[in-house]
């Protein structure tokens, strides 16, 4: 996502991630527009957000060998372009206390790690496990002392999460992660509910099943959020941030009279 310029940037034919670069809705320059939002206040109508989900490393390593590599590059692209806009930057990360605290061993994802450990403990059943290695967000993904990092011991995106959006007044995600059927539909479905746009790119997305990854993106995703790929979202995306750019220089600088 290296290169999505304003809108100039539609007439590059490229869709790799590497030439997108987001607009920058606080950058200083000469451009009236852009300085009309420089410091994204409260008078712009818009705050936009990338929340990073589900990318510890014990995940990243449950998907097929082939997409690891090629997830973590796009990944890796498009959170360089959201820091490079300055947009807001959330991770949402599962992860588990020592034995699996809190689990029910019916849980029908995460009880088999539950039963599991009480027999064989912490040192040989820890995925996910709080205190080891695989829990950690991927090293190539990094957050920076300025995001925010919000935990959660289940499927679902906890409140804490949507309280830290709301009080960032942000409006527009845009999600990426894994799994695409299991915390990117949830976190989706939990944004959509509270009124925010939700935005994914197919690319930024991956799940451990490529059928089920298929059926959630084109029959369920979509009823929640804008699912595009990496051409159709640089598009769509420069274009929105251009609208709001104008809206919020009308809001700051009404007509005479």
């Amino acid at each position: 996502l290296a290169s999505l310029a304003l809108p100039q940037f539609s007439s590059v034919p490229s869709v790799s991630l590497a030439r997108l670069t987001l607009p920058r809705p606080t950058s200083a320059g000469a451009c009236a527009l852009l300085l009309a939002v420089a410091d994204m206040s409260e008078n712009a109508p818009e705050r936009y957000a990338l929340l990073l989900c589900d990318v510890q490393q014990d995940l990243i390593s449950s998907l097929p060998e082939d997409a690891r590599g090629p997830l973590l590059e796009q990944l890796r692209q498009l959170l360089r372009a959201a820091r490079n806009a300055n947009w807001f930057i959330f991770y949402s990360g599962i992860r588990f206390p020592s034995g699996y605290a809190g689990v029910p061993p019916r849980h029908r994802i995460f009880g088999g790690l539950q039963r599991l450990n009480a027999r064989d403990g912490d040192e040989k059943v820890h995925w996910l496990m709080e205190g080891f290695e695989g829990s950690d967000i991927h090293p190539e993904l990094a957050p920076l002392e300025a995001d925010t990092v919000v935990w959660r011991d289940r499927v679902r995106p906890s409140g804490e999460l949507l309280e830290v959006l709301k009080a960032k007044a942000i409006t527009k995600v845009v999600l990426a992660g894994t799994k695409t059927g299991q915390g990117i539909l949830a976190t989706t479905e939990a944004l959509s509910d509270e009124g925010l746009l939700v935005y994914i790119v197919r690319e930024c997305v991956a799940d451990s099943s490529v059928e089920r990854h298929e059926v959630v993106l084109d029959q369920v995703l979509n009823q929640y959020a804008d699912v595009l790929g990496v051409e159709a979202f640089r598009e769509q995306i420069s274009q929105e941030i251009m609208l709001d750019m104008y809206v919020a220089f009308k809001t700051v600088n009404p007509p005479a009279g």
